[in-house]
């Protein structure tokens, strides 16, 4: 189990280098642009529905803040793990305030719902893992990015799933709670690709992969 993990991660890691200021850029844009939704859309919204949607968004500065302070240090102690992890960890938080944020949107029972959501994504990352370590060693003679689309296959059907909602949401005006689901399942869908970020930390994997894998 442990050697098939670590070939899917010999797959699907095509960034070898260590954390660099690009990827704390990367999450800092990401951020920027959730707040930057959060404070749009609440502009619409009343009521205890906006009361929330504010507090996500305070929260989410925070967050950016936080961010910027680690992307601070990283300049003097780069090689410090903690501060590595920050990118890749400033995703997943981000991840689960989405789901809280478009759970608000569900009225009264928004934490059902965001326990619905959190359920979900769990479910759905560990079906993800498992499926990618059962199927890798059924890749080995093909193609790299034969292999990457196979392995990756959940997330871009997801993705497609998305996106077409939120199309069809958007050419028949049908309700904003379709947009939510959409955006919840754009997010549910990347977070796999986001948490590999941990594996350009952790790096102990790279010595177990067979050299002509």
């Amino acid at each position: 189990m442990k050697k098939r993990y670590y070939e899917f991660l010999n797959v699907l890691v095509t960034d070898c280098n260590p954390i660099r200021n690009l990827d704390f850029y990367k999450a800092g844009l990401v951020e920027l642009f959730f707040i930057s939704l959060v404070f749009i859309v609440s502009i619409f919204l009343r009521g205890e529905m906006h009361h929330l949607s504010m507090i996500v968004m305070n929260f989410t500065i925070v967050h950016t803040l936080i961010l910027f302070l680690a992307f601070l240090l990283f300049q003097k102690f780069f090689d410090i793990k903690a501060l590595q992890l920050i990118p890749t960890s400033s995703y997943l938080f981000l991840h689960f305030e989405l789901l809280f944020w478009g759970s608000i949107f569900f009225g009264e029972n928004h934490l059902a719902f965001f326990m619905i959501f959190i359920i979900l994504s769990l479910s759905y990352q560990l079906i993800n893992l498992l499926y990618q370590i059962v199927i890798v060693s059924k890749l080995r003679y093909f193609e790299q990015k034969q292999k990457i689309n196979i392995l990756q296959i959940h997330a871009i059907v997801l993705c497609c799933l998305s996106a077409a909602v939120a199309v069809i949401t958007r050419l028949f005006m049908l309700s904003g709670l379709y947009m939510i689901i959409a955006l919840v399942g754009l997010s549910i869908a990347l977070t796999p690709l986001y948490l590999l970020g941990y594996a350009q930390v952790f790096t102990g994997w790279r010595n177990q992969v067979p050299e002509k894998w």
